[in-house]
């Protein structure tokens, strides 16, 4: 592209020089033998010259000074600058890259500050939940009972998890992911993941169902990666279910994938849920405490894993009350 542009200069040189000639020769013609041809030259020549110029600045020279400014506001944290139009077509096209530039610059700096404040946020809740029962134990206001120090190690454990969740999101999002990929059974894997849950849903009185084809091919897979993601999913779903709901889990496959897919009946999704569902912390009941909803990392690390795999995964919901679905497929030939 900047090679464009500097070819564009010297064909303007170019034809700055052929309008020299012609002008000079249709001049001195008409003056031939006159004292004041002489002058017509050099007039013709500087007055052709400081023309090219002036066109050359507006076309070139100008909007070259109007990216560099703009490429040093950008340095300063200027991230909302934004170039205008040129008629020159190589121009215009770096201009648009450079704003284009600018906006995924701030939207990462957008996600960044937002990701510091979300972690401060979800750091500080259990510290203070620590602080306040180790002063109260000190100044006595609070018994030293085994249920004071069960609630602080449940506080720790929260800490401990959500470490562990960003050092897993950190290196999901960088791409550091290890698949150890095994032919599995996926209806042994989720038969597996809902006998250990059936006690939660219980306790819950939320109704799990599971319906997965006896035939279900095996899969190239990491068992424990799809285990995890599977187990965030129902979890979310029976979190988000109230008592007499009913989740289902079901699976099938065709020639090219197979589809895993969560159905509850819960509090549903909004139009914006379904936009933001896979984003990190981003909870969809707010009004929820943060101990017993989560802290929304699960499903963006959920994302990752089955990306890793070569399959996607989405969200489907009626809206609010209306229950929610999310599948995800997983290829079943080894990429």
């Amino acid at each position: 592209m900047i090679k464009n542009v500097f070819r564009r200069i010297e064909w303007l040189i170019v034809i700055s020089y052929l309008l020299i000639v012609v002008i000079e020769i249709i001049i001195l013609r008409s003056l031939s033998g006159s004292p004041e041809a002489n002058i017509i030259r050099y007039l013709t020549f500087f007055g052709t010259v400081l023309f090219s110029f002036i066109i050359v600045r507006q076309q070139i020279v100008k909007p070259i000074q109007e990216m560099r400014a703009a490429s040093l506001q950008v340095a300063k944290g200027d991230y909302e600058h934004q170039l205008p139009s040129y008629n020159n077509l190589e121009l215009n096209e770096l201009a648009h890259a450079f704003n284009e530039m600018t906006a995924t610059i701030a939207q990462s700096e957008q996600r960044r500050v937002e990701l510091i404040g979300d972690v401060a946020h979800e750091l500080r809740t259990p510290l203070n939940n620590i602080k306040i029962t180790l002063e109260g134990l000190i100044d006595e206001v609070i018994v030293a009972e085994p249920t004071t120090f069960f609630d602080m190690q449940r506080e720790i454990s929260r800490l401990q998890r959500l470490i562990s969740q960003l050092e897993e999101l950190s290196r999901a999002e960088s791409d550091q992911i290890i698949l150890d990929k095994q032919p599995i059974a996926i209806n042994s894997l989720l038969h597996s993941i809902v006998d250990r849950l059936a006690i939660q849903f219980e306790d819950k009185g939320v109704h799990l169902e599971l319906n997965v084809p006896a035939d279900f091919p095996p899969i190239q897979l990491d068992s424990d990666r799809i285990t995890q993601v599977a187990t965030n999913i129902i979890g979310n779903a029976l979190q988000y279910t109230p008592q007499g709901g009913h989740v289902e889990v079901s699976a099938e496959y065709n020639a090219n994938h197979a589809t895993i897919t969560v159905k509850d009946s819960g509090i549903g999704l909004s139009a914006d849920d379904l936009t933001r569902i896979f984003e990190r912390f981003y909870r969809v009941d707010k009004s929820r405490h943060r101990s017993s909803g989560g802290n929304g990392i699960g499903l963006t690390i959920a994302k990752h894993l089955v990306q890793a795999h070569g399959g996607r995964i989405w969200a489907s919901s009626l809206g609010r009350e209306q229950g929610t679905t999310i599948s995800f497929t997983l290829p079943r030939k080894a990429n």
